[in-house]
């Protein structure tokens, strides 16, 4: 399972059945070496940019929206498998990662919550769909935010 956000760069929006909730991320050898030591470190990471985690009422991550520099990518988290699957966010056939993100929460969340296994979290999203176009509107400020944010906490602490 992917690392757990790190709270004081998060901010939260509730949307009716889910929370979206919007990350400042850094991704770094050292972090990777330090939250997930079985990971393959052959190759340099160094990348970062806003997240977006879609959580269920009790907090619990079904998928993740990593809006990152180099590599956008997303997660379909099956908690009950405990496995996920990771997805490219390909910047050609997709275009920009952040509207990506925000019109795959406006119009594919409930069934990509559903392929995450989250069935009764899918259909209740289908029928909060306003709240949950009302929170992707404050997720698309947030994400500014969390890029800009990112990107000045990489740069101070490579300057180093």
């Amino acid at each position: 399972m992917p690392i757990a956000p790190v709270e004081e760069h998060c901010v939260p929006i509730v949307a009716g059945p889910v929370t979206f909730v919007v990350e400042s991320r850094l991704l770094t050898n050292e972090i990777l070496a330090t939250e997930m030591p079985e990971f393959d470190l052959t190759a340099a990471c160094d990348d970062f940019g806003p997240t977006v985690h879609v959580c269920d009422r009790q907090g619990v991550e079904h998928l993740r929206f990593d809006c990152f520099e180099h590599e956008p990518h997303y997660h379909y988290l099956m908690q009950a498998e405990g496995r996920q699957l990771l997805c490219r966010i390909g910047e050609v056939a997709d275009g920009d990662p952040a509207a990506w993100t925000l019109e795959r929460l406006r119009q594919r969340l409930p069934a990509m919550v559903d392929l995450a296994g989250a069935h009764g979290l899918a259909r209740a999203a289908e029928t909060e769909r306003v709240a949950i176009d009302q929170a992707a509107a404050q997720v698309a400020g947030l994400l500014r935010w969390a890029h800009t944010d990112a990107t000045r906490r990489r740069n101070g602490a490579t300057a180093s």
